[in-house]
């Protein structure tokens, strides 16, 4: 059976954006891919803190 996937907002200045696109794209990544990466691997880093 395949996970439920949640969806997240994220509002940022159009620069930062800029930025980020340009980043992913340096690594062949969507930005929400990229996002979605850089998510996943804080979560794994901090998740000891949450108990």
């Amino acid at each position: 059976m395949q996970e439920e996937k949640k969806r997240l907002t994220l509002l940022i200045d159009y620069e930062i954006y800029e930025k980020f696109k340009k980043l992913a794209q340096a690594q062949t990544r969507t930005a929400g891919n990229l996002g979605t990466k850089l998510i996943n691997d804080y979560v794994k880093e901090n998740e000891n803190t949450l108990h």
